[in-house]
């Protein structure tokens, strides 16, 4: 997503863009069903207190929502420390409000793209529903998005009544619920499908996409960027934009540049509704148990858990077990027309950074420019990430303030 968002925002402003991308396709990776959701209201960080005590407590445990494998604790210590130490107060704060700016500058020039293209990728502007189990947590939240966030006109506080007027599917638990936020500004699509409509921009504004081109070394002469080596040939440039998510680290390893980003892996399930009887019409998070049902046009996705396990591409059958469940909880009407098996089952890498806020722009290396590190915000931040980077490569002001996410903070 990143790669193609910050090719599209470069090539619209004049410049020759080549895409290199490893695999046969673009975007069959970590944006191929993620949960879909363009989800400002959810611009925190994942280090607040609550989350690092719910990693610690999921070491080696399979069936929670947030595990940590052992083996992977001595690669995770000092990308940890750095972790812990962003998660106060005040830090959590500051960096909630940096992701929430870019955020809903990200979400605007999505919309912005999308009515000037006249492309449409599965997307609903209903928002996004987050329900609560109990008036401890919901008040926890409420009192979050008066600190932190500022819109607030666009958050409605529901209670369990209206949540089941507005989600008639929620009635078999409304007795277990006591309320939602409803977020009128966030929107979903089909983050898969929005990507091929990027691929096709750039191919028609005359940019180049090599698939199947692994990158074995950067280039670097004196300090400066010179080009690329695949396993195919030499390529020369005189400025890499590096966009390679999680695996970002592994390249700027190569030349001696330290990115604090690691692979954290999520889940997804997608089901076929065709046909099916009660079928949510909007996007959903529930709070108590960290999962995302995001609805689509026949289809419905189940989305959450993360695993800090490196690149492990195995898919453990408890943790698609987890999603069966937590889709259960959630719609026990729409659980039970379902047949075990049936969902279908993806995973991906999220690129966490260790303060929750991106990394966006050049390096010490002259030439070399990163764009990662969005986390679980990756679709939400794409196009304004796209734009901070394109505004540093042109040497060109920004509409929000860059600083916070400034890749030279660590690179």
């Amino acid at each position: 997503m990143q790669g193609l968002a910050t090719a599209n925002a470069l090539i619209e402003r004049g410049e020759e863009i080549l895409l290199l991308e490893r695999d046969s396709d673009v975007a069959t990776s970590t944006s191929f069903a993620n949960a879909g959701m363009m989800t400002p209201s959810q611009s925190s960080p994942w280090n607040s207190p609550s989350d690092i005590a719910q990693i610690l407590a999921g070491i080696g445990k399979v069936d929670s929502p947030m595990l940590m494998k052992v083996d992977q604790i001595p690669s995770l210590f000092f990308w940890g420390l750095k972790f812990i130490r962003n998660s106060t107060p005040k830090r959590f704060k500051e960096i909630s409000r940096n992701l929430f700016e870019l955020a809903n500058y990200s979400k605007n020039l999505t919309v912005e793209f999308r009515k000037r293209n006249n492309v449409t990728y599965d997307e609903s502007e209903k928002g996004t529903l987050k329900i609560y189990r109990n008036s401890e947590s919901m008040n926890k939240s409420i009192s979050q998005q008066e600190k932190i966030f500022s819109n607030l006109d666009a958050v409605k506080i529901i209670n369990k009544e209206e949540l089941v007027e507005l989600e008639p599917q929620l009635k078999e638990i409304q007795t277990e619920l006591s309320g939602g936020l409803l977020f009128s500004n966030d929107e979903v699509g089909d983050a898969y499908k929005f990507c091929k409509i990027l691929e096709e921009r750039i191919r028609n504004n005359g940019g180049r996409i090599l698939t199947k081109t692994n990158i074995n070394k950067i280039l670097i002469n004196k300090g400066h960027v010179k080009g690329i080596v695949t396993e195919r040939a030499i390529l020369e440039a005189e400025r890499v934009v590096i966009c390679s998510g999680s695996w970002s680290r592994e390249l700027l390893k190569k030349v001696g540049l330290n990115l604090p980003v690691r692979p954290v892996k999520g889940y997804s399930l997608t089901f076929d509704t065709t046909g099916l009887n009660n079928v949510p019409n909007i996007s959903l998070v529930d709070e108590s148990i960290h999962t995302a049902v995001t609805s689509f046009q026949n289809r419905i996705r189940v989305a959450g858990t993360a695993e800090f396990a490196g690149y492990d591409d195995a898919i453990h059958p408890k943790r698609i077990d987890y999603l069966y469940r937590m889709l259960e909880n959630i719609y026990p009407s729409l659980y039970r027309q379902l047949e075990e098996g049936e969902g279908k089952i993806w995973h991906g890498f999220r690129p966490m950074s260790a303060d929750g806020l991106p990394f966006i722009g050049n390096t010490k290396i002259e030439g070399l420019f990163v764009n990662c590190g969005q986390g679980h915000l990756g679709w939400t931040l794409a196009m304004g990430s796209a734009a901070l980077l394109a505004d540093q490569l042109q040497f060109k002001d920004s509409e929000i303030d860059k600083n916070p996410y400034l890749a030279s903070r660590s690179l």
